[in-house]
């Protein structure tokens, strides 16, 4: 200065360059974005259903959250301050924190922090992977079978719980009829039921009612890919879907088979319906008479008045052409919302009434017969043939030498899906017991050892038991019954028409179409 007096000397302040300002807030919104990624990942991984770990755990995670929070907030004004202060390059510690402190202060601002951190959390919680241990505990399994001990059902369980120690599972059987058990079962599950059951072996003509009513958690796909699916044989495994969702696993299937004796001369394979229920059964017939008096009729018919009765009356309209129900499981209905019934239909019922009432062709307690006594019928040589289910085959045993021959018709196809209770607190473990008893090696030992019919392609090409690829032709060959929410009532009303059309040479009541089609669409059920 003029006057001589030195001034102190000031430090030269150094300026950034815009590309040197443009690194800087690149490396600070990289840091905000790595610290963003790893809150995320530490709420996400956290033990607990809602990320409940430890204190010591929560420490770290909340630190991280709350410096992500406050980074992502400061982005703003840090790139201002960087890009349009360049001459604050220099600022020490104490003039950051008194920037950082005067920055954040303003209540507005905590909130800002307070809800990213908030929304940080939330988003951890979203994809956080779901939990695949299995929840601890007792798993049950509501059937309608009374498995024995050398029962494979039974075998299968035991072997699950010496694999899972945690969750030892065990059958609760619903006994009675068809109708009871289905009774049972709803009463379980319904809210306000006792909800003891986490699984059900569920007849498949209920599947429907039972997903549409909620009764029934939808199976988790991610661990079950369609790798996985592709083994089930498609017609059975359709029977598991509802609206597009897969609802249960396929446990065991069913469809009919032919049964005729081999050691009569001229009792040939049937070829058709008419061979073993009609007509064209009575020259067999006089032949195995002649050689064994033990023989009364053709058939060992069941016409008691249950489900095998809705069951025989759809065959015999299949086999005569009809096609009242389609493979999809819908019923053909006339504009008015009745069964439309085509005359192929009702040649089919006109057909099944003459011969229940030849005492040629069926014999003198047809009507009282089930699946169940028909095979004493055919086993203690009454009749030279029978159509039933495969596991007719062991209850026969060697009591009358005989063939399995599958259809040349589509029989109805049977058969018990397993489905998780909604009700039920452990789900993945329920899965995890349901996919253990319809895996390949599992269908191979109920098949091998039972006598059911597998669900998987794979069983069928490795099965060693006698008709086992008759059997795979039956089952693929097989329809459903009408598919409904409402079908335990819908079979009672179809059952009880037929049954008095047989009393009427075929003949069904003017109102049975109506009265039958309400009940599939579950009209004055609800």
């Amino acid at each position: 200065m003029e006057d001589g007096t030195q001034q102190p000397d000031r430090p030269e302040v150094r300026r950034w360059s815009p590309r040197y300002r443009f690194v800087v807030i690149v490396v600070y919104l990289l840091v905000v974005v790595g610290l963003t990624a790893l809150s995320l990942q530490s709420v996400a991984s956290a033990d607990g259903p809602a990320g409940t770990g430890s204190v010591l755990r929560w420490l770290p995670i909340g630190l991280v959250l709350v410096l992500s929070s406050v980074g992502i907030n400061l982005v703003p004004a840090v790139v201002g301050k960087v890009w349009r202060d360049p001459d604050q390059a220099n600022i020490g510690f104490v003039d950051l924190t008194g920037w950082l402190w005067l920055t954040l202060r303003p209540p507005l601002r905590a909130f800002w922090v307070l809800l990213a951190v908030a929304a940080l959390v939330a988003g951890g919680v979203v994809i956080r992977p779901e939990s695949t241990d299995l929840e601890p505990g007792r798993l049950r399994i509501m059937t309608a079978f009374v498995p024995n001990p050398n029962d494979p059902r039974a075998l299968l369980l035991e072997q699950w719980n010496r694999l899972h120690p945690q969750n030892p599972a065990e059958f609760d059987f619903a006994s009675g009829e068809t109708d009871q058990q289905h009774e049972r079962m709803v009463n379980d599950v319904r809210p306000g039921g006792p909800h003891r059951a986490d699984i059900y072996v569920l007849d498949l003509v209920w599947m429907a009612e039972f997903a549409e009513q909620d009764y029934l958690r939808e199976l988790v796909h991610p661990r079950l890919s369609e790798t996985q699916l592709s083994d089930f044989l498609p017609n059975v495994l359709a029977t598991c879907r509802w609206e597009e969702k897969l609802w249960a696993l396929p446990f065991n299937t069913d469809a009919g088979l032919l049964f005729y004796r081999s050691d009569l001369p001229d009792v040939p394979a049937p070829e058709s319906w008419d061979a073993y229920f009609g007509s064209s059964a009575l020259v067999p017939l006089a032949a195995a008479k002649r050689t064994s008096q033990e023989i009364e009729a053709a058939n060992a018919a069941q016409l008691a008045d249950e489900e095998m009765l809705t069951i025989t009356a759809l065959e015999a309209i299949w086999a005569a052409g009809g096609e009242v129900v389609g493979p999809n499981g819908q019923l053909l209905l006339t504009p008015d919302g009745s069964i439309d019934f085509t005359p192929e239909d009702l040649r089919g019922i006109e057909k099944l009434a003459a011969a229940s009432k030849n005492p040629e062709l069926v014999t003198h307690d047809a009507g009282r017969t089930t699946d169940g006594s028909a095979v004493e019928v055919f086993a203690s040589g009454r009749t030279p043939y029978m159509r039933n289910w495969p596991v007719a085959r062991d209850d026969i045993g060697d009591r009358v030498p005989f063939k399995v021959v599958a259809p040349t018709t589509a029989s109805v196809l049977g058969g018990q899906n397993l489905a998780i209770s909604a009700a039920s607190d452990k789900p993945r473990a329920a899965q995890a017991l349901i996919e253990f008893l319809t895996s390949p090696s599992s269908q191979l030992i109920l098949s091998e050892l039972g006598g059911f019919a597998p669900t998987r392609q794979s069983a069928y090409g490795i099965a060693k038991r006698p008709f086992s690829q008759q059997l795979r032709v039956a089952v693929e060959r097989a329809r459903p019954r009408p598919i409904t929410g409402c079908y335990t009532e819908f079979s009672r009303t179809f059952r009880r028409g037929i049954g008095r059309a047989l009393n009427a040479g075929g003949r069904l009541e003017p109102d049975f179409a109506k009265q039958a089609a309400d009940a599939w669409r579950c009209v004055g059920t609800r």
